[in-house]
C-alpha cells in the first residue's frame, strides 16, 4: 500500500512539472498584460498590411509575442501548434485556420512565453518564418 502512495506522489510531481511554458491570451483580456499590448493591437487594425511578430515584456519578465497575418489573410485565424526550447533558440509554430467570421482587419494572436532562450523563430507549420515588425515601442 505504501508503495502505491509513493508512485502516486511521483506521478503528481511529474504532471505538475509538465505544465506548458506558453499560453494564449484571450483578446478581450488584452489590457491585463500591458498597456503596450492594447496599443499595438489597435495599431495592427489601423495598419492592416503589417504581417509578422512583435515581442513585448510583460509581468515578471515574461514575454508576449503578437503574431499578425495582415489583411490579405483576414478570413483566417491563428492557433499555436507548438513551442520548442533549446539553448540556441525558441521556436514558436503557429497554424492558420479558417475564421468562422472575419471580424478583424488584421488577424493576430497573443502568445505568452515564460522565457525566450536564444534566438526567437516564429514560423507556420510549413516552416515559413514570420519576420519581426519594425514597430517602435
Amino acid at each position: 500500500m505504501r508503495f502505491r502512495w509513493v508512485w502516486l506522489f511521483v506521478i503528481i510531481l511529474l504532471l505538475v512539472g509538465c505544465k506548458p511554458s506558453y499560453w494564449v491570451l484571450e483578446k478581450d483580456r488584452i489590457g491585463e498584460g500591458s498597456p503596450d499590448l492594447e496599443i499595438y493591437a489597435n495599431y495592427l487594425q489601423i495598419h492592416d498590411d503589417v504581417k509578422g511578430y512583435q515581442v513585448f515584456t510583460i509581468l515578471e519578465g515574461r514575454k508576449m509575442v503578437i503574431v499578425s497575418l495582415g489583411s490579405s489573410e483576414k478570413e483566417k485565424k491563428l492557433e499555436v501548434s507548438d513551442v520548442k526550447y533549446s539553448p540556441k533558440e525558441t521556436i514558436v509554430t503557429v497554424k492558420r485556420k479558417p475564421a468562422p467570421k472575419a471580424n478583424e482587419k488584421n488577424p493576430f494572436i497573443l502568445i505568452g512565453l515564460d522565457k525566450i532562450e536564444g534566438d526567437l523563430i516564429v514560423q507556420d507549420e510549413s516552416g515559413d518564418r514570420f519576420e519581426e515588425t519594425d514597430y517602435q515601442q
